[in-house]
């Protein structure tokens, strides 16, 4: 939370020295946004049960989102975004295991569909923004859940695969941004958001922060 209050007071001061063209009366009231999204998402640790815990290492991800714009203040909208992460988890022996903790890596997949509310502080080319909202999380932890399973495909032939552990979770984001229309038709927003997975038990709820430079197109 420190770091998205920093990054909000930056965003001020930058507002503040903004030009005469950031002053300029924004066109985006009743048009569609439509954006591509390269994510860095910062890396974090989560704790287990029993002293069970998994470190996440940051990564690169991408999604694509989409927005109405009611006037030149609100939007809603909606967004796709997916990563694949590196992790390194130390597993706690349970009740009647006489091995030690165990120590493995994986990937990390994760996919999420949100629907976002954004304010745009100003009526301007260049605005700061806040945005939050609520969606769904979709992780796939590549652990194996079962005995692996064959098929006869039309494609690959004769092929296995074993079924890892998943499950979709309810996640809400939010953040702050600065945003800058171009013209008519083209804008940047650059985008620091929370995201909060509600996986439950032990975990809880853990958070990670991502970082966006939305490149956005008006229709």
């Amino acid at each position: 939370m420190r770091t998205l209050i920093q990054i909000a007071v930056s965003m001020l001061l930058a507002v503040c020295a903004v030009g005469a063209a950031g002053q300029q009366s924004a066109s985006r009231a009743g048009k569609w946004d439509f954006t591509l999204q390269p994510q860095y998402s910062d890396s974090t640790s989560l704790t287990g049960a029993n002293g069970s815990s998994m470190d996440i290492q940051g990564t690169w991800g991408f999604g694509f989102g989409f927005a109405y714009n009611f006037n030149n203040h609100l939007a809603v909208g909606g967004d796709l975004v997916w990563t694949n992460a590196n992790y390194r988890t130390t597993n706690v022996p349970a009740a009647g295991n006489p091995l030690g903790p165990q120590t493995v890596s994986g990937n990390l997949l994760t996919d999420s569909l949100r629907v976002n509310v954004t304010w745009n502080l100003l009526s301007t080319n260049f605005t700061p923004f806040v945005t939050g909202g609520i969606g769904a999380t979709y992780v796939d932890t590549g652990v194996p859940d079962g005995p692996p399973y064959c098929w006869y495909s039309g494609w690959w032939g004769y092929y296995c695969g074993t079924p890892t552990k998943s499950n979709t979770y309810f996640s809400y984001n939010g953040g702050v941004g600065l945003r800058w229309d171009l013209n008519r038709q083209f804008f940047l927003r650059g985008v620091a958001t929370r995201q909060w997975i509600d996986v439950g038990g032990a975990v809880g709820s853990p958070s990670v922060n991502q970082y966006r430079i939305d490149i956005g197109f008006m229709h």
